[in-house]
């Protein structure tokens, strides 16, 4: 079953402006190439708030859009890619592909911490990935004392296969509200379209997190921890999941541990779930 989301048009327009953003350069101006990432910025005049772009490539097809796509969202993962996340918490995942989350970055003392209330939407095919976050108002997660709520105005990646490999493409537009020091807020202009590269790096050091392929069950769920490279997800209902899994990853193979009514079939690039009677709880670790 899956859950009304009361973003769902906020979330769907965040979609097209990123789709709109990612399609072509008019209007960007070029900054500089560093680390392998083209920097980009533009300004509206709707706000002062300047969006920031990266955009690099990765040659060749060891991986698929979505396998980066899901380096680029997992949490799990971001701690490792992101020097600027804390941490982050899913509330409430509306569907598979769309969550509530409450998300905190850090900031050098004696800056207040910052937080969002966020949505997050994913729109996966074969050849072409979007993710998009922005800041919505809901109830489940009102403002934190000691933190300063930052507008997440849009945030999301375009990840495209293409002849020789992926293009991947970043784009940001954040008002971190309240007191700013202007160094720190160029520095976080300049820094922060460079995880483009970064989630390259990280996808060809450690490969990916274990990927939802498909699912016809309730997706309640999932956690990964990077250090443990243990990956977690939550089902309900009836029906089928798989998930993709990286031997990059996982160089030794993988132990799987399901609570609940489920049959399972492991190979070491894949796990398929069948037959599932919710509530469902799949663990993959190390062997």
């Amino acid at each position: 079953m899956t859950v009304t989301n009361p973003h769902a048009e906020t979330s769907k327009n965040a979609l097209a402006l990123l789709k709109s953003l990612s399609s072509n350069l008019d209007g960007w101006n070029f900054t500089q190439e560093k680390d392998g990432v083209k920097l980009y910025n533009k300004t509206v005049d709707s706000s002062p708030v300047a969006i920031v772009r990266g955009d690099t490539s990765i040659v060749g097809h060891e991986f698929t859009p979505q396998q980066i796509a899901s380096v680029a969202t997992l949490p799990g993962a971001r701690k490792i890619w992101d020097e600027k996340f804390d941490s982050s918490d899913i509330k409430q995942m509306y569907s598979r592909l769309e969550s509530l989350f409450w998300a905190k970055v850090k900031t050098p003392w004696p800056i207040s911490p910052r937080d969002m209330c966020s949505t997050s939407l994913r729109e996966i095919s074969e050849d072409e990935c979007y993710v998009v976050m922005n800041s919505v108002e809901d109830a489940a997660i009102p403002p934190v004392s000691g933190f300063v709520r930052a507008n997440l105005i849009i945030s999301g990646w375009k990840v495209l296969k293409t002849d020789t490999g992926i293009n991947l493409t970043y784009i940001t537009q954040i008002d971190l509200a309240g007191s700013i020091p202007t160094a720190f807020l160029k520095s976080v202009q300049q820094q922060v379209p460079l995880c483009a590269g970064s989630v390259v790096k990280y996808a060809q050091t450690y490969g990916y997190p274990p990927t939802t392929a498909t699912c016809t069950a309730t997706f309640k769920s999932e956690n990964f921890e990077h250090a443990k490279k243990t990956y977690t997800a939550s089902l309900d209902g009836t029906g089928e999941c798989s998930w993709l899994i990286s031997k990059k990853m996982y160089p030794s193979g993988t132990k799987v541990a399901i609570t609940g009514e489920a049959k399972h079939e492991l190979s070491e690039d894949r796990l398929v779930l069948t037959e599932i009677n919710g509530p469902v709880t799949v663990t993959i670790t190390k062997a």
